[in-house]
C-alpha cells in the first residue's frame, strides 16, 4: 500500500515561509553591485543616453514597469532618463518573432534603436534565455553597456554582461520580487538626487 502524501502546508505557514525567504534574499542583495548599476543609470541620464530593458515572461513585465519608473518616475525638468522596454511593443515583437526568429526579438531592436554609449538592462531569472543572450552579444558588439539582473545560478548571462546583480535563489517569484525592488531603489534614488 502506497504511503499517504504529505499534507499541504496551511496558507499561513506557506506565506510565512515565503516572507522569510524573500526577506533573507533582500537582506543578502549585493548593494555594491546595485550601486554600480545605479551609477550607470545616473551617468546615462547625464549624457542623454537611452537605457533599454528586455526580458521574457515575468521579466518582461519587470522590463515594462522599469521603463515607466525610469522615465516618469525619475523625471525632473530638463533632466529625463531616456528609457525604452524592448518587451513592450507586441506588434514589433511578434513581427520579429515570425519573420526573423524569436531568438532575435530583442537583438534586432537593439540594432534598430541602440547606439554606442546606451545601456541595455537584461532581466532574466535563469540567465539562460537565448533571446536575452543574443541581445547581450549584439549590444556589446555595438558598444552598449550591458547590465544583467539574474537569479538561480546566473546562467551564461552572469558572465556575458558587463555588470551583473545576481539573486542566488531558486524561486522565480522571489528573484522577480528582488529584481523589481532593485529597479525601485535605483529610480527612487535618481529622483532624490534632484530634490532641492
Amino acid at each position: 500500500m502506497a504511503a499517504p502524501l504529505p499534507a499541504a502546508p496551511s496558507f499561513a505557514d506557506f506565506a510565512q515561509d515565503y516572507r522569510e525567504r524573500f526577506a533573507r534574499a533582500a537582506q543578502e542583495l549585493d548593494l555594491a553591485a546595485l550601486e554600480r548599476i545605479a551609477a550607470v543609470f545616473s551617468e546615462a541620464r547625464e549624457r542623454g543616453a537611452t537605457v533599454f530593458f528586455a526580458g521574457n515572461g515575468g521579466s518582461a513585465a519587470i522590463a515594462n514597469h522599469s521603463e515607466c519608473d525610469a522615465s516618469k518616475g525619475t523625471f525632473q525638468e530638463g533632466r529625463p532618463l531616456l528609457s525604452r522596454s524592448l518587451s513592450s511593443n507586441t506588434s514589433l515583437l511578434t513581427a520579429l518573432g515570425n519573420d526573423v526568429s524569436f531568438e532575435d526579438v530583442f537583438a534586432q531592436q537593439v540594432r534598430y534603436f541602440g547606439k554606442k554609449g546606451d545601456v541595455l538592462v537584461l532581466v532574466s531569472s535563469s540567465g539562460s534565455s537565448p533571446n536575452v543572450l543574443t541581445a547581450c552579444r549584439a549590444a556589446r558588439e555595438m558598444g552598449l553597456l550591458t547590465v544583467a539582473l539574474v537569479g538561480f545560478d546566473g546562467g551564461a548571462l552572469k558572465q556575458l554582461a558587463d555588470l551583473c546583480l545576481h539573486v542566488p535563489v531558486r524561486n522565480y517569484g522571489i528573484v522577480e520580487d528582488c529584481h523589481q525592488a532593485c529597479i525601485h531603489v535605483i529610480t527612487q534614488w535618481l529622483c532624490e538626487l534632484d530634490r532641492p
